[in-house]
């Protein structure tokens, strides 16, 4: 039996995977000739809405009292904002398997907006995740997949109704219902990518469990339903919140998780608030200032909870993770069970535990122009010191952040803090960056971006072959108005540093300029001296 039977397509290859700089021609052919993608066009405030919402209380052993309360209230929230809703309580595994083919039946007749949500009891098994029914009477292994109901049957129909968008929501990670004479090697759901234009969300970490509660809805349903009130609140933004709420209130024992894909914006709600962009990123700079020397829990939590796809929300999260971890939290992590063949591109399951910068450690980097097709110098970093959260190299000649983003270059340019590389990476993930750097000679110019970790894959560099995430980011210029387009390679689970990057600068639809950094080599012992080009400078991202 194939054992990733259920595993999702692998991420959209890479435009090309660069062994030499005789391959350039080839990658800079497939830039011009494919540009970065960008979000969907579609506008989805116009098309139908459809959602099948689950709770299934009443089991024989292990009963719930939650999910018949959280999907009628889930089923009022989604008919607020627009939404024919089925609604099936303490249903039977028939009646389940035939409403979700009903449901994918539906969106791909449509061409609509769908959202799933369960409450109740779910299993994994050999990777794959099992909604229980209440006729389910599973006594040993081979029971969860002849008495469960697979996921895998909700994703297949969504992936062929090919509708623009899908919100799956699974509060279905209690704890063992079945008592002391039934257990399985993993707790929880498995980690699963979302699949095109969908967002898939988890009440808590792949594998690992959440209570039931004692209050009238389960704890992330009660925050969920508060926070899909929120006017013009985009539904990532949503679930960020969420995330954070739970996390604050089960002091780390519940965080909830989601995988996206999602390519347009969505709102349960709408309403937007006037936003004039400039002003907000120079208060959000300011604030921030302020709040990345300060142990102030509460305050980051208002900061990360007022803009959660903010230019520092990233940076912020990071902070508060390192206080509230001070302060004795002991957060649940993601843990995959899939093997290496089952993941995205054969790539090897991201654990989201990233290596730090060290002191010793040495990048070696070569330079090479996309346009002339050459090499245009090389250059080595060695981590001298870490003061704080700025990482010094070479005795101060370069600073970059913890997570590699620019703080000072050899050539006096400084910028102001940013979020292009981020702590946390997962497939799917969006955030935006943006910075000023100011120049030797005092000048400044503003760059903006827009970033999203679009797959795993497997990335050959003269310093080898890597178990990589790509990192795509569209950007502008907002002093001279030109395009910014880089693809970005990073292996956190290895180091710190950055494996390659690709920029491209068009101006006026035309490309002006494009570049490539690749890791020649990595030394995590003593440093031993190389020659770099004269006049190159290290990073200019």
């Amino acid at each position: 039996m194939n054992r990733c039977a259920n595993a999702l397509p692998p991420a959209r290859p890479a435009r090309a995977r660069l062994t030499g700089i005789g391959l350039l021609s080839g990658l800079l052919l497939a830039l011009i000739v494919s540009p970065l993608a960008s979000a969907a066009d579609t506008d989805l405030s116009r098309l139908p809405r459809h959602a099948l919402v689950i709770g299934n209380s009443k089991y024989s052993v292990g009963p719930l009292v939650n999910p018949a309360n959280d999907a009628p209230a889930i089923a009022d929230r989604l008919r607020q904002a627009g939404f024919s809703v089925t609604m099936k309580l303490d249903s039977g595994r028939t009646e389940m398997q035939q409403a979700i083919r009903d449901f994918a039946q539906t969106l791909q007749t449509s061409r609509g907006i769908g959202a799933f949500y369960y409450a109740g009891h779910g299993l994994q098994l050999n990777w794959r995740n099992f909604l229980v029914p209440v006729d389910a009477q599973i006594k040993k292994k081979t029971d969860i997949q002849a008495q469960g109901v697979d996921v895998g049957l909700l994703l297949d129909g969504l992936t062929r109704a090919r509708n623009p968008l899908n919100l799956i929501i699974l509060d279905a990670c209690r704890n063992n219902p079945f008592g002391d004479d039934f257990r399985t090697e993993d707790k929880g759901l498995s980690q699963l990518d979302a699949p095109p234009g969908t967002l898939l969300a988890y009440a808590t970490a792949p594998g690992n469990t959440a209570e039931d509660g004692e209050g009238s809805h389960g704890l992330y349903t009660d925050h969920l339903l508060r926070e899909m009130q929120t006017p013009g609140a985009a539904v990532e933004e949503v679930f960020k919140r969420v995330r954070l709420a739970v996390r604050r209130q089960s002091q780390g024992g519940q965080i909830p998780w989601e995988s996206t894909s999602l390519e347009g914006d969505f709102s349960f709600k709408p309403g937007s608030v006037p936003r004039d962009a400039v002003r907000e990123f120079e208060a959000d700079l300011t604030r921030w200032l302020t709040l990345r020397t300060q142990d102030d829990i509460d305050a980051l939590d208002a900061f990360i909870r007022q803009r959660p796809n903010g230019k520092f929300a990233e940076l912020a999260q990071f902070r508060l993770d390192q206080l509230l971890r001070s302060k004795g939290e002991k957060a649940v992590k993601p843990r995959s069970s899939a093997p290496e063949q089952c993941q995205p591109g054969g790539a090897l399951p991201y654990t989201g535990n990233p290596q730090p910068f060290k002191v010793g450690e040495r990048y070696d980097y070569r330079r090479s122009d996309l346009l002339s097709l050459s090499e245009t110098g090389r250059f080595q970093q060695t981590v001298s010191r870490i003061d704080g959260d700025e990482v010094v190299f070479d005795d101060g000649k370069t600073v970059l952040d913890r997570f590699g983003n620019n703080v000072r270059a050899p050539d006096g340019r400084r910028w102001t803090p940013y979020q292009l590389f981020i702590d946390d990476y997962a497939t799917g993930k969006r955030w935006s960056a943006q910075f000023i750097v100011t120049q030797a000679d005092g000048s400044e110019a503003s760059t903006t971006f827009d970033l999203r970790v679009v797959g795993r894959e497997k990335i050959t560099l003269p310093a080898g072959t890597f178990d990589a995430f790509r990192i795509e980011a569209i950007g502008s210029n907002l002093k001279n108005g030109a395009r910014l387009e880089r693809t970005a390679w990073v292996a956190p689970e290895r180091f710190r540093g950055m494996l390659a990057m690709e920029t491209l600068t068009r101006q006026n639809g035309q490309i002006v300029s494009g570049e490539r950094l690749e890791l020649t080599s990595y030394n995590a012992s003593a440093p031993r001296p190389v020659a770099s080009t004269p006049g190159a400078s290290p990073f200019s991202y």
